[in-house]
């Protein structure tokens, strides 16, 4: 608290009123002196006045006798008048007649001003030491002389320095009477003054809006001042905390995850910056730990966001309970965390165990069942570790790096942590180079369709399977295998299926034009099926083509099956209803798929080639293919083996019943025109009839199921 002057407002407010009486009584005490001043000068005029009365008739007379013994005579009685000092008598010539002065007066006396003599009238003057007093003497009218008077001021001195004396005592009195009387009764106005001030420089410098000044019974305004003090600080108290209130929110929506609760990325930055500098402070090594929930979304589109909130909640009270409390967790979006730890350690060696330990508590954490809703549910994490120093300190790079290192742990099989090696960034970069040239080559127009012919056991082709190739301008043909799998991790994987299936299309109508028919399969990804809008985005390409949509069959992996299996069934039968037909590809790669083949409406399963290449060599692989044939043909659906290239392949096939082949043994992926040149003329066995119906006419009962 800074210290303040005592005498502020009231002392100034005491000197002043001190100031302002002394003022007034010195004033007054002037007043008085010069009004007894003239008072005692006005009396002793009158009395020269009165005894030049009494006296002039018979001093002219005198005068005119020209007889100065008489005038001494007259005049020596006089002397009994008070102050009287001197008197001189003059002719009318102006000589001296007589001059008396009083008996028994030491000091001498000024020689009479020859200019108040010259008088015609009675005149005075009055200096610090005497007043003189002039008059003419007549006689019946005519100038035969003139008295003149001498009064000492002394006693006019005395007097006035006893008023003086007496004065001054009584104005010190006064004022020391003024001075406590003024404190009294500023003590009634200091006190609560000083109690105002000191609570102004509490709120002013403490902040403490709560103070409160303890108020007295009497009215008055400064009892009102207080009080209105207090309802003010109340106010300002209450504004306070409604301001810190908000402040808290707005923090909290600025810094914080607002469903969790834990740092948001802007926190997470800042937080970052701190520790990078500490760390280059202590040269120890920190970690970001990138965590990915797999297949979040099947428990969103399944069970409803609100369940997928209490998941997330539950996870990030784990991640909480699972690390250190100087470590920092944050959610970026959706089912990514991200945990800041540091001071794992002054070598990478140390730092790297104490980050996987941690990253292996939170794994083993989040992975226990949650109960939701008297649900049992599951999630586990993928894991990525970036580690910094003092020198690796960018915040985006490190990222970019723990998130490469999540996708691979996603990539070698989910729930697992890995961290984050140079070659991974190699990998990045190379992919984003693919992934922007293949952007160039959809707006270039440097992609192609190729068709591989889908045979019967005899050679006849009763179908293709739509391709996509690309055709560098710079590096000749692209391997599908380099570029593919780049397209499905993003959203370009949906530009290229849109095109592929209208090119395909395209392609169709121009063969139907030529006379020429044949069933087409188009490979669909698992992220190009779940878009909302994905049946109308078909529709409008085959309905603007004008092919027959039974002509068409949509290849699907599992991993389409991964989501909701009851949206993904009614979006295919909305499909169904446009005349296309689904094939389930790659069957027997992936897990529980027979369950698909019960509820889905699915015509055809394809065989892996993985499967088909060592059929006549590995035991394992002829009973999978056998039991597949078997099943597919007890359930009524058709079997398509891929892969097949040499003739024992083929014969094993036929002998357990599969009757639709792809290969080489049979034919390359051709061009569109070779390809026309090799369609036979439509056949039962090509098509199965399906009249197809314009989506304006569909009407769906299931109008609110999310289709994603």
């Amino acid at each position: 608290m800074s210290k303040r002057p005592i005498l502020s407002v009231t002392g100034r407010l005491h000197r002043l009123f001190v100031t302002s009486v002394a003022v007034v009584l010195l004033i007054t005490g002037l007043v008085v002196m010069s009004v007894e001043f003239y008072n005692h000068r006005r009396h002793l005029v009158d009395r020269a006045h009165v005894f030049s009365g009494l006296t002039s008739p018979q001093l002219a007379h005198v005068v005119m006798t020209e007889s100065p013994m008489l005038a001494t005579l007259l005049l020596e009685s006089y002397f009994s008048e008070p102050n009287l000092l001197g008197i001189y008598v003059y002719r009318n010539d102006g000589s001296e007649l007589v001059k008396l002065t009083k008996p028994g007066l030491v000091q001498s006396l000024p020689t009479p001003s020859l200019r108040l003599r010259a008088q015609l009238e009675s005149a005075y003057k009055i200096d610090f030491e005497l007043l003189e007093y002039s008059v003419p003497l007549r006689v019946e009218g005519e100038l035969v002389g003139q008295l003149y008077l001498q009064y000492g001021l002394a006693a006019v001195k005395r007097q006035m320095l006893i008023y003086l004396l007496f004065g001054t005592a009584l104005y010190c009195f006064s004022l020391l009477g003024v001075s406590l009387l003024s404190k009294r009764i500023q003590r009634g106005i200091s006190e609560p003054v000083d109690k105002i001030i000191d609570a102004m420089e509490q709120v002013t410098l403490h902040q403490n809006f709560a103070l409160k000044i303890p108020e007295d019974d009497k009215s008055g305004e400064l009892h009102a001042l207080i009080s209105g003090f207090n309802r003010m600080l109340g106010q300002i108290n209450r504004n306070a905390k409604e301001l810190k209130s908000h402040q808290a929110t707005i923090e909290q929506h600025v810094y914080f995850d607002p469903l969790t609760g834990l740092a948001n990325r802007r926190l997470l930055m800042q937080s970052m910056e701190h520790e990078v500098i500490r760390a280059k402070r202590s040269e120890q090594i920190g970690a970001l730990l990138y965590m990915d929930l797999d297949h979040f979304k099947a428990i969103n589109d399944s069970l409803g966001h609100s369940v997928g909130d209490a998941v997330l909640n539950s996870v990030s009270a784990r991640i909480r309970k699972a690390i250190r409390e100087a470590d920092t967790p944050a959610r970026l979006g959706g089912d990514e965390f991200v945990v800041l730890l540091p001071d794992l350690g002054t070598s990478e060696s140390t730092a790297s165990h104490n980050a996987l330990s941690v990253a292996e508590k939170v794994r083993q954490s989040i992975s226990s069942v949650h109960q939701i809703d008297g649900r049992a549910l599951q999630v586990t994490p993928s894991i990525g570790i970036a580690l910094f120093d003092g020198e690796n300190d960018e915040f985006e790079n490190l990222i970019m790096q723990a998130d490469l290192a999540m996708y691979r742990a996603k990539e070698e099989g989910r729930n697992r942590v890995q961290f984050f090696l140079e070659q991974m960034q190699h990998s990045a970069d190379h992919r984003q180079q693919v992934e922007a040239s293949l952007r160039q080559a959809i707006d270039k127009n440097m992609l192609y369709i190729c068709y591989q012919p889908l045979v019967r056991g005899s050679g006849k082709i009763v179908g293709a399977e739509a391709l996509v190739r690309w055709s560098d301008g710079e590096k000749g043909p692209v391997n599908p295998a380099a570029f593919i799998p780049i397209a499905e991790m993003t959203d370009l994987i949906c530009c290229l299926g849109q095109w592929v299936l209208a090119e395909v299309c395209k392609q169709m109508a121009a063969w139907e034009a030529q006379g020429k028919k044949l069933v087409v399969s188009v490979n669909i990804s698992p992220r190009e099926f779940q878009q909302n809008d994905f049946v109308e985005q078909v529709q409008e390409i085959v309905l603007s083509s004008g092919v027959r949509a039974e002509y068409l069959v949509f290849e699907l992996t599992e991993g389409v099956l991964f989501n909701n299996i009851e949206a993904v069934r009614l979006k295919m039968e909305r499909l169904s209803r446009l005349g296309i037909r689904f094939a389930l590809d790659d069957f027997g790669t992936g897990y529980s798929s027979l369950q698909y083949l019960k509820q889905l409406p699915l015509s055809t399963l394809k065989i892996d080639q993985s499967f088909v290449q060592d059929i006549t060599t590995d035991s394992n692989d002829a009973a999978i293919v056998s039991t597949i044939i078997a099943m597919a043909r007890t359930l009524g659906i058709d079997v398509v083996a891929e892969g097949v290239e040499k003739k024992e392949q083929l014969e094993f096939l036929e002998h357990w019943g599969c009757q639709l082949f792809q290969g080489f043994y049979f034919s390359r992926a051709v061009k569109a025109r070779r390809m026309a040149s090799l369609i036979p003329p439509a056949g039962k066995e090509q098509l199965r009839e399906a009249q197809i119906i314009s989506f304006d006419q569909h009407r769906f009962s299931d109008v609110n199921c999310d289709y994603n």
